[in-house]
């Protein structure tokens, strides 16, 4: 598996994190940046966690995780400004301070992180990790590494076999929730008679549904973005109409993405081209 589709599997598995189960991950990624050094934090006693969720005593780095998905931006806000000044005055020698969320962070938080928490703590090196920079950042680890932070779901059987029915993909509107919703591909299938032409278009196209596929989740906020993606895609496919071609299309859920006791699950697209017999004219 390539980094890009690493980082959006990743990703998958922390927006389904919530509470505790975001902590522990959390957790469990310091303990891999920081082997020897990072130690976990639980709230205990009338004086909480002392507004530290982990630290490292000897890089004297402090990391505040909290899930924030769906939260108002000034809860948010509040959240981050009360855990920086709180862990500043429990903590000596505090030289980086993590923000870890498994949300993106609007760019109102950015600038009043910047322009408003900064300046006043000029000595602190104060970091935001959203989902994101988070993804990255686990997915340039070893992959046993990737195995131990996210939490994934053992299978101690081979995955059943099933049908997965494809549909005929005529506009980008119809194939857009597949490349968004998906974390992978199956290789695809093609007809074996294909000529160079063909061939050439038809890895073109497949490409560039991946490519869409890898950044869907960044322009799924904009309206605006998606459909012109959407209208991309119906060009694409109207080329491949051009020449006698069709995209069938579907998805399967629950596919084991890596090898091993505990794999990835994810939901995987499936392409599949076929030849199409030209439409028949009808007599006027």
């Amino acid at each position: 598996m390539d980094h890009n589709s690493l980082r959006k599997l990743v990703e998958g598995q922390l927006l389904r994190l919530e509470g505790n189960a975001f902590q522990d991950c959390m957790d469990r990624l310091g303990l891999e940046l920081y082997p020897g050094d990072y130690q976990p934090v639980r709230a205990a006693g009338p004086k909480g966690d002392t507004k530290n969720d982990g630290y490292c005593p000897k890089a004297r780095v402090f990391f505040a995780a909290h899930a924030t998905r769906g939260e108002r931006i000034d809860k948010t806000k509040a959240k981050i400004r009360g855990d920086l000044e709180g862990c500043l005055q429990e903590h000596r020698d505090v030289k980086a301070w993590r923000f870890l969320t498994n949300d993106t962070l609007l760019g109102e938080v950015d600038q009043f992180i910047d322009n408003e928490l900064r300046p006043l703590y000029r000595g602190v090196t104060i970091e935001v990790w959203g989902i994101k920079r988070l993804a990255d950042e686990i997915s340039k680890l070893k992959r046993v590494q990737v195995d131990r932070i996210i939490d994934v779901v053992t299978m101690d059987d081979e995955p059943a076999f099933d049908v997965v029915v494809l549909d005929h993909m005529k506009t980008g509107r119809d194939l857009w929730p597949i490349l968004s919703g998906c974390l992978g591909w199956l290789p695809h299938e093609e007809p074996d008679d294909c000529t160079d032409e063909e061939q050439d278009l038809i890895d073109s196209a497949v490409q560039s549904f991946r490519d869409w596929s890898d950044i869907s989740g960044d322009i799924e906020f904009s309206r605006s973005s998606v459909r012109d993606a959407q209208r991309s895609l119906t060009a694409i496919l109207e080329e491949l109409a051009d020449k006698g071609l069709a995209l069938y299309a579907g998805a399967k859920d629950n596919y084991p993405l890596t090898e091993g006791p505990s794999p990835f699950l994810g939901t995987v697209a499936i392409f599949r081209i076929a030849r199409v017999a030209p439409a028949v004219p009808t007599s006027g």
